[in-house]
């Protein structure tokens, strides 16, 4: 493993937790320079606190964790319904595509893994109470506490911690527990309500709004983050092309679908008898994958490291099928799964991923050269743009709460908010250096739309003011605060 940037998330949430370990108010550095994923950023900074120099890869360490401890909970959930010989069968299958996985947007660090952990871990609480292993009211607090969490790591999450919350709830008013579904309840709103107080205690709820809900409202459901109509985000050919045409994991979506496949019609030709139980666990699990679908494709924006959604729902309906099948197809589904799973972790390993020779490295190297010329290793810096590595690398904290600029380049109502934020933290952080890196082309992630901080009468006006131009190198404009 190299310590080189393998995914420009990763950039931000290290970006994210330098600048955390900067500032003093560590609160509200962490709900506010952390590209509003706080909990995505807090195991990064939590690391970090035990002296561990945290970079690409640790954060992958990290991000493996994460893995092993979906996987436990994933065994826990088939111990629920399967022999263990079947369990074992299915986690060694899911463990091969973990294992053999090599495509950057799968294994880089990034908010998916934690938010993945986190709802596998509640799907196992869900289906443990409904199996009657669990009831007490302290459990059902933490688990909506859990649940309340989610928008935390990602908002993408909200769906999927809805219908899962949803279920239990039903689950519990069935049994007319009245108290708990009322604990439950408050243990879901419990942390944005605390949130919301703090933030209303530092006179800044808006933009708690503004950079929490609003954003990521008009992300999913406007076309100012995505060209793709609305209408057309759930188009059947658009689903089909995301999930069996890209990336290693569509090998493992086309066995488990022929598994699932076999097991429905063998399933309708012998007519198994099933429980309410295996009923029960049979349409949660294939709503929770319309649901993750729902979530991935709700904005427009088919990047790969959504699909890491689907890998849990996919395997656990998997197991589901194969536990309501025939004897004999349970068997020689099984036996191909385990066959499939082995032939497609040595196509893995075949044709692993290479490693790309970073582009623009002899201008990064520049770059960060300049900046550390420029500033103390204490001293905050901007880079306007999309080049978030440059505060990795050059071992900086962010003077911008922000890790790129890209959403000032959007027709978004938001933006003179965005400007007051951005003012707001120049004048108080007063980062020694500021580096507009939206030329040369290519140079930035979207830098064929992003706009330059003078196209901004406000940014350019202080800009201008309270620093002067040091450099240019190829095109990257390099300010230097004003003594």
């Amino acid at each position: 493993m190299e310590e080189v940037e393998s995914n420009i998330d990763t950039s931000t949430w290290l970006s994210g937790m330098h600048t955390v370990n900067h500032y003093p108010a560590w609160l509200w550095t962490l709900l506010n320079y952390t590209d509003s994923r706080p909990l995505t950023v807090l195991p990064l900074v939590l690391v970090s606190k035990l002296g561990i120099n945290v970079g690409y890869v640790v954060s992958e360490c990290i991000g493996l964790i994460f893995w092993l401890a979906t996987t436990f909970f994933l065994y826990k959930i088939f111990d629920l319904f399967l022999s263990k010989q079947t369990s074992l069968i299915l986690i060694w299958g899911f463990c091969l595509l973990i294992g053999t996985t090599f495509v950057s947007d799968y294994t880089a660090y990034n908010s998916e893994q934690l938010s993945v952990l986190m709802l596998t871990a509640s799907t196992y609480a869900y289906l443990s109470y409904c199996d009657g292993q669990w009831k007490n009211n302290p459990g059902l607090l933490v688990f909506g506490i859990l649940m309340g969490s989610l928008v935390y790591v990602k908002f993408q999450n909200v769906p999927m911690g809805i219908f899962i919350t949803t279920a239990l709830l039903i689950e519990i008013l069935i049994q007319k527990r009245w108290k708990s579904a009322l604990i439950l309840i408050i243990g879901g709103l419990l942390p944005t309500i605390l949130i919301n107080l703090y933030y209303f205690s530092q006179g800044s709820l808006m933009i708690f709004w503004n950079n929490y809900f609003w954003n990521y409202f008009y992300y999913a459901y406007t076309t100012q983050f995505s060209d793709v109509p609305i209408g057309d985000r759930f188009n059947l050919v658009r689903i089909f092309r995301f999930i069996y045409f890209y990336d290693d994991s569509k090998w493992y979506f086309l066995a488990a679908t022929i598994i699932i496949s076999l097991g429905v019609i063998a399933n309708v030709i012998k007519r198994q008898p099933t429980s309410a139980r295996q009923k029960n666990f049979f349409f949660f699990s294939l709503l929770y994958i319309f649901v993750c679908l729902y979530a991935i494709l709700q904005s427009g924006n088919s990047f790969g490291h959504y699909k890491l959604y689907l890998w849990v729902p996919v395997t656990l309906f998997t197991g589901i099928i194969i536990s309501i099948s025939p004897a004999i197809v349970q068997k020689y589904c099984l036996l191909f799964f385990l066959v499939s799973g082995t032939i497609i972790a040595g196509k893995n390993l075949l044709l692993k991923e290479k490693s790309l020779l970073a582009i623009h490295a002899h201008l990064d190297q520049k770059i960060i050269a300049s900046i550390r010329k420029n500033s103390r290793h204490d001293e905050p810096v901007v880079v306007w743009g999309w080049r978030d590595q440059l505060y990795v690398r050059a071992q900086r904290p962010m003077g911008y709460r922000d890790a790129h600029s890209f959403h000032f380049a959007l027709k978004s109502r938001l933006i003179p908010y965005w400007t007051t934020d951005f003012l707001n933290d120049i004048r108080k952080n007063k980062p020694s250096v500021f580096v507009d890196v939206t030329q040369p082309e290519g140079y930035s992630t979207f830098a064929k739309i992003l706009s330059p901080h003078n196209n901004i009468p406000q940014i350019r006006n202080y800009v201008n003011k309270y620093y002067s131009l040091i450099e240019n190198i190829e095109g990257v404009r390099i300010y230097k605060r004003k003594p």
